[in-house]
C-alpha cells in the first residue's frame, strides 16, 4: 500500500453548498480510514487556482514526494486546482484526485467515476499509482488568456445556457431539491431564441472550414457536458484526440428532431452537425458570443484560441 498525503481544496459552495453539507462525512471517512490530510478551503470565484499554485510552489520538484492533492467539489473545483497545479513548471508533477460532490461532475462521468461520493473516495484513498489523463489546453489571443480544461470549452448555445443559468435564482433551489437540470432546460429555450447564429472559422491541419451561421461550437475532452448529455460518445480521456462539434443554428422542430438524435446517440451522423477529431484545433469567432470553460463562464467575447492536448496524472483507481 502506497502511502500518500491528501492536500484537500474543498469549495463548501459546489453544488449549491451540497459540498459543504457532505463536508463532515467525508472528513469522518477520512478520519477513519486513518488518512493523512491537509484541508484548504476555497472562499471565492478562482481561489482554488491560487491554493494549487501556492501548493506546487513550495513543494519540492523531486520524485519522492508523496503528495496527491484532492478537489472537493464540482467540475469548476477541478478545473480550477488544475490551473493551478499546471502554472508552475514541474519536472515531477502533482498527481491530482477529485470527489465529485458539485451539481454536473462530467468529468467523473468521463474517466468512469462512480458518482456516488463514498464509492469515489474510495476510488480516490485506495489507489496505488497515479495513471495519465489528457487535458485539454487553450490558448486565446485576444485577452492572452491560456490554461486547461478537463471536459470542454464551448462558444454560443451551451455557453449561452451557463451564464443564463448561473444569474437565474431559482438554480440553487433546484440544485439543493436536484432539479438543477430543470434550470437548465428553462434557460436552453430562452437562449434558443434569442441567440443568433454566427461567423465560425474553424482550423484543423491544413483544412480551414468557415460556417457562417454557427450556433453550437463545443471542443469536448470525452463525452459528456452540461451535466451528462454525451456529446462524443466516442471520446475518450486517453484517446490523446480533442473533439469538435459544430451545430449551425436549426429550427424549433429540426432543434426537437436533434435533440432526439443525440439521446439516442445518433446526432453524430446528422448532416446539421459537423464533427472533427485532433489533436489541435484553432477557433477564430468575429462576433461578441457567450464562452464556457468546464462550466465556468469566459464571458462574452470575441474569440481567437488555439486548442491542444495534454497529459497529467490523476490519482483516481475507476476499477475499484
Amino acid at each position: 500500500m502506497v502511502s500518500v498525503q491528501y492536500y484537500i481544496i474543498l469549495n463548501e459552495h459546489a453544488g449549491s453548498g451540497r459540498a459543504g453539507n457532505l463536508w463532515p462525512e467525508i472528513r469522518q471517512r477520512l478520519d477513519a480510514a486513518q488518512v493523512r490530510y491537509q484541508v484548504a478551503t476555497s472562499d471565492y470565484a478562482n481561489h482554488a487556482i491560487l491554493l494549487s499554485e501556492q501548493f506546487a510552489k513550495q513543494l519540492p520538484d523531486d520524485g519522492q514526494q508523496n503528495w496527491v492533492v484532492l478537489a472537493v467539489g464540482g467540475d469548476g473545483t477541478l478545473h480550477e486546482t488544475l490551473n493551478g497545479l499546471t502554472r508552475q513548471p514541474r519536472q515531477h508533477p502533482i498527481p491530482v484526485a477529485y470527489l465529485p460532490v458539485g451539481s454536473g461532475n462530467d468529468f467523473a462521468r468521463g474517466i468512469g467515476m462512480s458518482l456516488n461520493w463514498e464509492t469515489a473516495l474510495k476510488q480516490v484513498i485506495d489507489c496505488t499509482q497515479a495513471t495519465d489523463y489528457d487535458l485539454g489546453t487553450y490558448d486565446e489571443t485576444i485577452k492572452q488568456e491560456r490554461g486547461v480544461f478537463t471536459n470542454n470549452l464551448g462558444i454560443g448555445f451551451d455557453a449561452g445556457i451557463i451564464a443564463q443559468a448561473n444569474q437565474s435564482k431559482a438554480k440553487i433551489w433546484l440544485n439543493k431539491h436536484h432539479l438543477g437540470s430543470l434550470s437548465y432546460l428553462a434557460s436552453a429555450l430562452n437562449v434558443y431564441y434569442n441567440q443568433t447564429g454566427f461567423t465560425l472559422t474553424v482550423h484543423v491541419g491544413n483544412q480551414r472550414d468557415i460556417y457562417p451561421n454557427a450556433f453550437l461550437v463545443t471542443t469536448t475532452n470525452h463525452p459528456y457536458f452540461g451535466g451528462g448529455v454525451p456529446i462524443v460518445p466516442t471520446a475518450t480521456l486517453t484517446d490523446h484526440q480533442l473533439h469538435l462539434v459544430v451545430i449551425e443554428k436549426p429550427n424549433f422542430f429540426k432543434l426537437i428532431w436533434l435533440a432526439l438524435r443525440l439521446i439516442f446517440k445518433r446526432h453524430l451522423t446528422s448532416k446539421a452537425v459537423h464533427y472533427y477529431a485532433a489533436s489541435t484545433i484553432h477557433l477564430t469567432v468575429p462576433a461578441i458570443e457567450y464562452g464556457q470553460l468546464d462550466g465556468e463562464e469566459m464571458g462574452g467575447r470575441f474569440f481567437d484560441v488555439y486548442t491542444g492536448l495534454r497529459q497529467y496524472p490523476f490519482w483516481i483507481d475507476v476499477t475499484l
